[in-house]
């Protein structure tokens, strides 16, 4: 059995909670918010998003992911980390809130409207200052690339 490293959010769901209504990636679906998460009301189900590690060699970016997610949360640069899904206790991934929006383009380098940014996968924490530049540099060029492998920044557009 694999399972991620740290529980560092206060609510967990089971997975055997979740109820897909939409596969988005090979490892991220939508699912109706469960009943155990705080803020769901059931007179008005809405989705989230979830992410799993299915297999072992998922785990690694997963667990960056959530790391990511646990240093920017409150910031509201990310959409808001709602809880880590387990089976029989074991943490296999999480649940984010669900944004509506599309994927950055070129034209949304700078916008008044702000941005949130999701799909830490490849994220390194304390990353030199000469990555850090390298990883600018490299935005262009990531913004307009179409073969739909980027797609970690969605322009946000409203109060959160």
């Amino acid at each position: 059995m694999f399972c991620l490293g740290s529980k560092w959010h206060p609510v967990s769901v089971d997975c055997l909670e979740l109820e897909r209504s939409k596969q988005l990636t090979v490892s991220a679906f939508e699912v109706i918010t469960p009943s155990s998460i705080p803020t769901f009301d059931a007179s008005s189900p809405t989705t989230v998003i979830a992410k799993i590690a299915r297999f072992k060699w998922e785990v690694p970016r997963t667990e960056q992911e959530t790391i990511a997610y646990q240093l920017l949360d409150g910031s509201g640069l990310v959409p808001r980390f709602l809880a880590h899904i387990h089976e029989n206790g074991r943490i296999m991934g999480f649940l984010l809130q669900k944004l509506e929006g599309r994927h950055a383009s070129i034209h949304d380098l700078m916008q008044e409207d702000g941005i949130k940014l999701l799909d830490f996968e490849n994220f390194q924490e304390n990353a030199s200052p000469g990555l850090m530049q390298k990883e600018l540099e490299n935005l262009s060029d990531q913004l307009v690339e179409e073969s739909g492998r980027r797609g970690g920044f969605i322009p946000w557009k409203g109060s959160d």
